[in-house]
């Protein structure tokens, strides 16, 4: 086994010609033995982005704004929040060629959305828009996340049913291929997918690294001993 700790690569957003991401999820790789190292957006550039993944022994993709909805063939609706092209054309490339490595994928919230339409799925662009009878998930509204069993996440976490806070105005509707669901809402929302083969791939909707609990220090260190390779 390796001696040193695992470096984490955690994409970033633009934001008034800055690299930003929100400080917690450094702070919960680095709690649970990882060192975080912040990938900048900058797509384009192929050989920049695969030695950036060469370096590193994991992937977190982190909670976002909506990406384009060209990217699973819809036209943008009314209430999109737009998040910058160039981090999900980077996010893409980054979540591409560490899949091909076979590096573990953990992403947040936004992540998770990013990954189902990576693997060809697609999402709700608004949930009260076409979901109008479903639970609130905005502003850290709590509800009960319902776990299936067998599933990787309920190998990490042991738990078949957990109360979280919500962030998120969007949802997934349309599974990724590859993909499979592994936790609901009770309104079914689908709350965690995850892969179908045995990479380490899971996508989660609630906010682990805002939560101070054993479910999120369950899925980090687990997250975090998955990237540690022989």
């Amino acid at each position: 086994m390796k001696s040193h700790k695992p470096i984490i690569g955690i994409t970033t957003d633009i934001k008034e010609g800055n690299f930003e991401i929100e400080e917690k999820y450094a702070h919960a790789v680095a709690n649970a033995g990882g060192i975080p190292v912040l990938i900048p957006s900058i797509p384009g550039n192929a050989d920049l982005i695969k030695e950036t993944v060469a370096r590193i022994d994991g992937l977190l993709l982190p909670g976002s704004r909506d990406m384009d909805p060209k990217y699973y063939n819809e036209t943008p609706h009314p209430k999109l929040r737009p998040m910058s092209i160039e981090r999900t054309e980077m996010e893409f490339a980054v979540l591409e060629n560490a899949l091909q490595r076979e590096l573990p994928v953990l992403g947040i919230c936004g992540g998770m959305q990013l990954m189902n339409v990576f693997f060809g799925g697609s999402l709700f662009q608004d949930i009260d828009s076409f979901i109008p009878d479903a639970l609130p998930h905005e502003k850290g509204a709590l509800h009960d996340v319902v776990v299936d069993k067998p599933s990787t996440l309920y190998e990490i976490i042991g738990l078949d049913k957990f109360s979280v806070k919500s962030y998120h105005h969007q949802a997934i509707q349309e599974i990724g291929k590859g993909l499979k669901k592994c936790a609901e809402s009770g309104d079914k929302i689908v709350e965690g997918i995850e892969s179908t083969n045995t990479q380490f791939a899971l996508g989660i909707q609630w906010h682990p690294e805002l939560e101070e609990s054993e479910v999120s220090k369950k899925i980090f260190q687990s997250f975090i001993k998955e990237c540690i390779r022989e």
